[in-house]
């Protein structure tokens, strides 16, 4: 039996919208489009060929025709009215799930189209919309690496959409892998009595990120991601305010970018170390989702 792709909304409630069968009314989204992915550039002219400066994906709109078919029963308006109510708890996800179940993606949308028509005779609806993409695909799982001091704690532990444990020696010199398409921010928490915390990351050879949060602290949770980036740190209980103050300056080295660090696309490696490495027995968490310019 062939599978098909599953599309779904999730409003900012947590409720879910499925494109799919709806008690009396069958709902679905016919053709949609927008999943491929389009790239801007700009470049300059050298004799006869161009030279590249810069280049990003774009955000490409996500269209198509919902279906609301009810059987001449009487109920598509009804449904339609729903999912009217459904939309106005922004902001909305839009999920897409493959065709082989295994792997579903999300991304953050702002509905800035519907156009509805009027019900056929044969008991259709159609509506055609339009979503505008405010993020790249998201893989809706999580990719979690726990690392542990090797004098104090069992090793690392890597948690990768599936839970595989590997054995390790130490928080130093351990390979975090973006899958997706394009760098990607990421939450860095530090569980335990830290002085000093620092991590720094690097790609063949290259130092290309480093963060220090001077003082001491039983807490730390830094988020790089671009729409979230923030700061919190907590002493015996206590929320430390204004935390972006205690971010050192003064370990820029280069072109190293300071605390909003983001994973660049392949292998990084990934070093933490901090003012009581000896004796710190906490976790070192990172968390982050594989982002993909198509799906």
């Amino acid at each position: 039996m062939a599978e098909y792709r599953k599309f779904w909304l999730t409003n900012t409630l947590g409720n879910k919208y499925y494109f799919t069968d709806n008690d009396n009314v069958k709902v679905f989204l016919n053709n949609p489009k927008g999943f491929g992915l389009s790239r801007q550039y700009e470049s300059i002219r050298v004799g006869n060929s161009e030279l590249i400066e810069t280049q990003e994906f774009r955000l490409t709109d996500i269209s198509g025709e919902i279906v609301f078919y009810d059987g001449s029963n009487g109920t598509n308006y009804e449904e339609y009215f729903k999912f009217i109510q459904f939309i106005k708890f922004k902001p909305l996800e839009f999920h897409y799930q493959t065709p082989n179940l295994l792997d579903s993606y999300y991304c953050d949308v702002l509905l800035t189209n519907l156009s509805k028509g009027e019900a056929n005779e044969d008991g259709t609806l159609r509506v055609t919309c339009q979503f505008h993409r405010l993020t790249e695909w998201l893989n809706d799982t999580d990719v979690v690496y726990t690392l542990r001091n090797e004098s104090t704690g069992d090793g690392k532990h890597y948690e990768l959409i599936r839970p595989y444990h590997y054995a390790g020696t130490s928080l130093s010199n351990t390979p975090i892998n973006n899958n997706g398409t394009d760098d990607i921010g990421f939450v860095i928490e530090i569980d335990g009595t830290v002085q000093n915390p620092q991590f720094t990351l690097t790609q063949f050879g290259e130092q290309y990120g480093i963060c220090r949060i001077n003082g001491t602290y039983s807490f730390v949770s830094i988020d790089s991601v671009e729409r979230t980036e923030s700061i919190y740190l907590e002493r015996d209980g206590y929320v430390i305010s204004n935390p972006e103050r205690y971010q050192d300056f003064t370990i820029k080295n280069g072109a190293a970018y300071l605390t909003w660090c983001k994973f660049r696309v392949g292998e990084t490696i990934f070093n933490f170390t901090c003012g009581n490495m000896d004796t710190f027995d906490g976790t070192v968490t990172i968390k982050f989702k594989n982002s993909y310019a198509s799906v």
